[in-house]
């Protein structure tokens, strides 16, 4: 049974990093249940299953009969406090700030194909929902950017894409070895 209990625990564990990375879809949040029913509030539940269940059964004498319903009740606890923070605070308060315009492409990947100026404007590409997009480009910091570089976009504003150089995300990815 303590198989069990940890691959809830892992599971939920898994399921919390990945609502973390991804949050909740705004477009689902407008469905009333979203805020009771969603990936953070199984994340608690099935976290605190696997860790309760596996403690009980590991460092008590209580029989299964007795771990499996307390392992249960505290997994139930834990989602209501999730769905709690969720519902009272975390959706009123993303209904009140709409997402920015402005950020809607922020990450995308896109192609010099007019040479940014130190300074001034170039131009870039890039591709959204299979459809080719040029517009014209900042580099992020100011510095020129030369035709064929890969960039991301970090912001458009006033019709101009802001855009850093995606060597130097990349490197700032990197792991030190």
């Amino acid at each position: 049974m303590q198989g069990v209990f940890l691959a809830c625990l892992i599971a939920g564990l898994l399921v919390g990093v990945r609502s973390m990375l991804v949050g909740i879809d705004r477009r689902e949040r407008r469905r009333r249940w979203s805020a009771y029913l969603n990936l953070p509030t199984f994340a608690a539940f099935a976290t605190v299953l696997g860790a309760s269940g596996y403690l009980f059964t590991r460092f008590t004498v209580l029989g299964i009969a007795a771990v499996i319903p307390a392992a249960l009740a505290l997994a139930a606890a834990a989602a209501a406090a999730s769905m709690l923070l969720i519902a009272g605070w975390a959706v009123p308060s993303a209904a009140r700030s709409p997402p920015d315009d402005r950020y809607a492409l922020q990450g995308h990947f896109g192609t010099v194909t007019k040479t940014i100026p130190e300074g001034g404007s170039g131009e870039i590409t890039y591709e959204l929902l299979s459809e080719r997009r040029t517009v014209p480009a900042r580099s992020l910091d100011g510095s020129a950017v030369g035709k064929g570089t890969e960039v991301v976009i970090e912001r458009i504003e006033d019709d101009v894409a802001y855009v850093e150089l995606w060597a130097t995300i990349e490197r700032h990815l990197q792991l030190p070895t």
